[in-house]
């Protein structure tokens, strides 16, 4: 991806220290070297390392080619095997466990300096940061080492923790960065609007985020053994009073053109095979098609034959009959990096009512979640009116048909936005994604529920060896035990 502002704060970050490729068994230097110059403080360090944690995000979404074409977002317009029919590799999503020894390993460096200094905003940004990348190894990985694999050769082989210690010391950072951010004391150096490019050195805007980042991994926990669907919508509901309030809150990397670099979807597009621009898959097509979804004509192109048609992944269309396309009015240069959506607030607060069997407070929360997207994306008031009108998104009155129309409506607000939807439909089975629509796709009840272990680390660390590859087809992580047909148990 041509991101130059994005690809320069990396450089900084790597001149000044290793490169990032490198695992932590191949590490032997002092780790906080990065932030030991006299010349390198915070301030200097604090765009590269959220400029990572942008691009960290929508890895998925491009280096390694799966989440877009899994989520049934997009489908490949030719037979050249371009499709992803869920067939992965042992070193697949590399660049999540590379955090290791570069955006991770780089938040945390911030965050000790910052705590050792006593700037308490630096501090509680660096908090933030290195609290969502714990949790997004712990969503990936389940079991995967602490802070131990962040100290180089002290800790050659570092133990693994399990996913409830991983979550406990997140959120903890969290409730630490809350702290920072409202402590009357914020230490000698703060951020400057230009040094904070996320928030512009808004501090109550990164406080609401903690609390929503609470909000979203409380919710995950869901179906973890020990917990309860309806204590955990407790938890949401409690977080989300403090969490994002608008979608100006929305948490996302902006770019911009007059920098001439791109955002990931306007590359996905103007380079797809294709040769015409992303294809959207049938199943989102017909899904929007059935709802009469006034985002299509935002997201697509009219096909050939006229309306709005979806494209079966890994099959060639023809003169004639062309499928829609993913619009480059839609897929522009200056398209935000997600990391949060504030529609996404609102959904998880339709979910948390679902789930306590609240089915009004439910309904009113969805169509708010409905509402903050569509005004995000621009669609007319009227048609808005329109949409929530429909008696499709009359709140069911049992809590799995709940769920589902939930999850469907976030599905539809989330495309392209963030991997919430990946880890949304292993947690609850929702949307019923139709993997028939991937040519020759090799397992139709879901894609692969985790990543397996980087094979070196299979072969080098004992304790992760110890573990060994998971069945990654059949489960996830520790939360991921929600019973589904196609499978007889959740061990």
């Amino acid at each position: 991806m041509k991101r130059i502002l994005i690809k320069f704060s990396i450089i900084v970050l790597v001149l000044l220290t290793m490169s990032s490729c490198q695992k932590w068994l191949d590490i032997d230097y002092n780790p906080n070297a990065i932030t030991e110059s006299p010349a390198i403080d915070e301030g200097v360090y604090l765009s590269g390392v959220e400029s990572e944690w942008a691009q960290q995000a929508v890895t998925f979404f491009v280096w390694w080619n799966g989440m877009k074409d899994w989520l049934l977002w997009y489908a490949s317009d030719g037979t050249q095997g371009y499709e992803t029919r869920f067939e992965i590799s042992t070193d697949y999503g590399g660049e999540i466990w590379g955090a290791y020894s570069g955006a991770l390993m780089h938040s945390n460096a911030l965050y000790e300096k910052a705590k050792e200094n006593g700037n308490k905003r630096f501090q509680g940004i660096g908090a933030v940061i290195t609290a969502w990348h714990w949790f997004n190894m712990a969503d990936y990985y389940d079991q995967a080492p602490l802070d131990e694999a962040l100290k180089g050769a002290e800790f050659p082989y570092p133990n693994v923790n399990s996913l409830e210690e991983i979550y406990t010391h997140a959120n903890a950072l969290l409730d630490e960065a809350v702290e920072c951010f409202t402590s009357s004391d914020p230490g000698d150096l703060v951020p400057t609007a230009a040094q904070d490019y996320i928030y512009g050195a808004d501090f109550e805007k990164w406080t609401r985020l903690c609390y929503s980042l609470k909000a979203r991994y409380a919710m995950r926990l869901t179906y973890l053994p020990g917990k309860t669907p309806a204590g955990q919508a407790d938890l949401v509901l409690q977080y989300l009073q403090n969490g994002l309030q608008n979608n100006d809150d929305m948490c996302s990397w902006k770019h911009l053109a007059s920098l001439q670099f791109d955002s990931y979807i306007y590359e996905e597009s103007l380079y797809d095979y294709s040769a015409a621009g992303m294809t959207p898959s049938l199943y989102i097509v017909d899904l929007l098609n059935d709802l009469s979804d006034p985002r299509r004509m935002i997201f697509w192109t009219e096909a050939e034959a006229g309306g709005y048609i979806g494209h079966r992944s890994g099959t060639s269309s023809v003169a004639g009959n062309r499928p829609s396309r993913w619009s480059m009015s839609y897929c522009t240069q200056t398209y935000p990096d997600m990391i949060m959506m504030y529609s996404e607030n609102l959904f998880l607060k339709a979910e948390a009512h679902a789930l306590k069997g609240e089915y009004g407070p439910a309904e009113t929360a969805m169509k708010a979640g409905i509402r903050a997207d569509m005004e995000y994306h621009g669609v007319p008031e009227a048609d808005i009116i329109t949409y929530l009108a429909q008696p499709a998104l009359t709140m069911p009155t049992s809590v799995e048909a709940a769920q589902e129309l939930v999850m469907t409506q976030k599905y539809i607000a989330n495309t392209f936005e963030t991997t919430e939807s990946y880890f949304d439909f292993i947690r609850t089975g929702y949307p019923r994604l139709d993997f028939t629509t991937i040519n020759q796709v090799i397992n139709t009840n879901t894609f692969p529920r985790r990543n397996p272990y980087p094979p070196d680390e299979i072969e080098k660390n004992p304790s992760i060896s110890a573990l060994g590859q998971p069945d990654y087809f059949r489960k996830g992580t520790a939360w991921d035990t929600k019973p589904f047909s196609w499978r007889s148990d959740t061990k």
